[in-house]
């Protein structure tokens, strides 16, 4: 089975002021992960240094025996996919059809789209196939949102990282989202998730941590313990 080692992960955005230090955390691909803490405390760098966007860390990452600070993006891309918390900021192209597209190639612009029915497929699972062709500046955050989960169904297979992934969500598109997160379990195909909105996900979580005092946490029954 599949899983991340983070050992010994340090990083700071200023040298005196660093964000985590000295983590340990093993992310295995069949188990619900949470991730929660205050804001600030380093959710979202975390995210950002699992999918490639921060490389300036010391300690190890490591996907099964591969170290991922010497892996390319678009290598990366093959096993792990990230949606960020802010809609936009996972925008890639102009329309969501084109979006998808490039999430779909893994954002290699050289392969030619081959599946126009997995995109349909999804769109309509998340009642946005009507706003396959508008361009993003006409979407509300709560569409854009949307998309960026369709992006998660067309990559169904990856290890989802996911930031406040129902926030700016309607009722009903968090119970979809929520099924969609109950039919991974279900299948053995697990998932990070950052939120403070850890009520929703209770009965899914298979292992619950803490970012604390620049420092992993495991949390057990309400309580935590270093790791």
């Amino acid at each position: 089975m599949k899983r991340i080692k983070i050992k010994d992960l340090s990083f700071a955005y200023q040298a005196k002021n660093p964000i985590f230090t000295n983590i340990t955390l093993e992310l295995q691909f069949n188990e619900i992960t949470f991730l929660k803490g205050e804001n600030g405390s380093g959710k979202t760098t975390l995210c950002r240094i699992l999918s490639g966007l921060e490389k300036n860390y010391s300690g190890s990452i490591l996907l099964n025996d591969l170290d991922l600070k010497s892996v390319s993006f678009s290598e990366r891309a093959k096993s792990i996919i990230y949606l960020k918390q802010e809609p936009l900021s996972n925008v890639v192209a102009a329309t969501p059809d084109e979006d998808l597209i490039l999430w779909q190639n893994g954002f290699n612009k050289e392969i030619n789209e081959s599946s126009p029915k997995l995109r349909k497929k999804v769109m309509k699972k998340l009642r946005i196939n009507n706003l396959k062709d508008k361009p993003f500046w006409e979407l509300s955050g709560g569409q854009i949102k949307r998309i960026g989960l369709a992006a998660l169904l067309i990559n169904y297979d990856k290890y989802w990282i996911l930031d406040e992934p129902v926030s700016g969500l309607d009722n009903t598109i968090t119970g979809i989202f929520i099924e969609m997160i109950e039919e991974r379990k279900t299948l053995g195909k697990g998932c990070l998730i950052i939120s403070h909105k850890e009520d929703y996900f209770s009965n899914l979580i298979d292992k619950s941590y803490i970012i604390d005092n620049k420092k992993i946490k495991k949390m057990f029954r309400g309580n935590f313990e270093n790791i």
